[in-house]
C-alpha cells in the first residue's frame, strides 16, 4: 500500500528560517515582513493595493461593509462553496441570496442571477472554483447594468486568470487565503486587493479595530475588528509567492495527467472554459453519486485522502434551519456536490503516487 496525504504544503527550509527569523526578531505584530509581502502580492495581481488579513472569511467580511452593505440587504452567491462565503454575508446582517451553478464547470450560473436580483440586492460574490475564474466581464455588465459591487472569493485563485484579466482588476474587491490546504499557505491567512486603493486604505485601519497611529498615540477612528496577523505569517509567505509560477506549473502538471487519464472514461471532472489560465488548485473528480462514499471508503482503506469540495451550503443544518432550504432548491449544485471526490493536487505528488490514485479510482467507477 502506498500512504497518500491529501496536503503537502510547498514550504521550504528558506521559508522556515525566515519565520524563524522573524519570530527571534521579537516583532510579531505585522510589521516589515507584512509590508514586504502586501508589496510582492500587490506586484503579482497588479493592482492597486492589498492588504494581509487572518483569513479570507475576514477579507470578505470587510469587503462587504466597504460595499456598504448593511442588515436587510441581499447579496447574490453561489450554494456550491465552503460556508465561509456565505457567512460572511450573514456577519453583515445580510442575506445571501444562492443561484445555481452551470453544470460544466461548478461556476454560479450567469444565465440564472438576474431574475434573483431585487431592491435589496447590493453586491455578488461569485466563487472562482477549483482555481477557474467565472467570466468577469459578462458578470461586471450584470453587476454596472443594477449598479452592484462584485466582490470575488478568490480562495483558490491566486495565480488565475481570464481573458487577460486577474482576480480584483475587474471587480471592487477580490479575497484571498492562505489557509494550509492552499496553494501558498501560512497555516491560516488571508488578503484583501483592489483596483480602488481607498479600499485598501481602510481595510488596514479595519482590521486593527479601526485604530490608527498618529503623534505617537493610538486612536479609534472607526469600528473595526481583530483580523491582523502575525509578522512571521508573512515572512512564511514571502518565499513561495517569490516561487509561485515554478509551483503553479508543477501543479498543472499534476493536473493535466488527471486530465489525460479520466478522459473519456466513468470519472468525469469539471471542464476548464477557453480564455482561463487555471491555478489548478483542485482537481475534482465526479463519480456515480450512489458509489461516491463507498469510493471514498476503500480509497481511505488503501491509503488515500480524499476530501469533497463541496457539500452544497444551502443543506447544511444551520441554513436548512435558519432559511427552510431543502433538496431540490439549487439541484445543478446538489447533483455536482453529491459526485464530488476532491484527489491530492500539490505539486510534489510523485507519478508513482499518481498512477496508484489513477488505478484505484478507475477500478472502483
Amino acid at each position: 500500500m502506498i500512504k497518500v496525504s491529501f496536503l503537502s504544503p510547498a514550504i521550504n527550509k528558506e521559508d522556515i528560517d525566515l519565520a524563524i527569523k522573524s519570530i527571534r526578531s521579537g516583532w510579531l505584530a505585522p510589521g516589515p515582513y507584512t509590508k514586504e509581502f502586501e508589496n510582492l502580492l500587490n506586484d503579482f495581481l497588479q493592482v492597486k493595493g492589498v492588504a494581509m488579513l487572518n483569513s479570507c472569511t475576514s477579507a470578505l467580511h470587510l469587503s462587504l461593509i466597504l460595499a456598504g452593505v448593511k442588515t436587510g440587504d441581499e447579496v447574490i452567491t453561489t450554494p456550491l462553496t465552503y460556508v465561509a462565503t456565505s457567512n460572511a454575508i450573514l456577519h453583515c446582517g445580510a442575506t445571501p441570496i444562492f443561484v445555481d451553478v452551470d453544470s460544466k464547470t461548478g461556476l454560479l450560473d450567469l444565465k440564472k442571477i438576474e431574475k434573483k436580483i431585487t431592491k435589496k440586492t447590493k453586491a455578488i460574490i461569485p466563487v472562482h472554483l477549483y482555481g477557474q475564474m467565472i467570466n468577469m466581464r459578462r458578470l461586471k455588465k450584470i453587476a454596472d447594468k443594477y449598479h452592484l459591487k462584485i466582490i470575488e472569493d478568490a480562495a483558490h485563485a491566486l495565480e488565475a486568470s481570464r481573458d487577460g484579466y486577474r482576480p480584483g482588476q475587474l471587480g471592487f474587491a477580490a479575497c484571498f487565503s492562505f489557509h494550509a490546504a492552499k496553494n501558498i499557505t501560512s497555516g491560516q491567512g488571508g488578503a484583501l486587493a483592489s483596483r480602488f486603493l481607498s479600499n485598501i486604505t481602510q481595510t488596514k485601519i479595519l482590521r486593527r479595530d479601526g485604530v490608527i497611529n498618529k503623534n505617537d498615540k493610538r486612536l479609534m477612528v472607526d469600528f473595526g475588528y481583530k483580523y491582523d496577523t502575525a509578522d512571521y505569517q508573512a515572512a512564511l509567505l514571502i518565499g513561495q509567492l517569490k516561487r509561485i509560477k515554478h509551483l503553479h506549473r508543477e501543479r498543472q502538471i499534476i493536473y493535466h495527467r488527471y486530465e489525460k487519464a479520466f478522459a473519456g472514461t466513468m470519472v468525469n471532472f469539471p471542464k476548464i472554459e477557453n480564455g482561463v489560465v487555471h491555478s489548478y488548485h483542485m482537481f475534482v473528480a465526479l463519480v456515480d453519486f450512489k458509489k461516491r462514499d463507498r469510493i471514498r471508503k476503500i480509497l481511505s482503506q488503501k491509503g488515500i485522502e480524499t476530501s469533497i469540495h463541496y457539500s452544497p451550503v444551502h443543506l447544511e443544518p444551520y441554513y436548512r434551519k435558519t432559511f427552510g432550504y431543502k433538496k431540490g432548491d439549487f439541484p445543478v449544485a446538489e447533483k455536482l456536490g453529491s459526485m464530488i471526490i476532491t484527489l491530492p493536487t500539490y505539486g510534489n505528488l510523485s507519478l508513482k503516487q499518481q498512477n496508484y490514485i489513477i488505478n484505484n479510482l478507475l477500478n472502483l467507477v
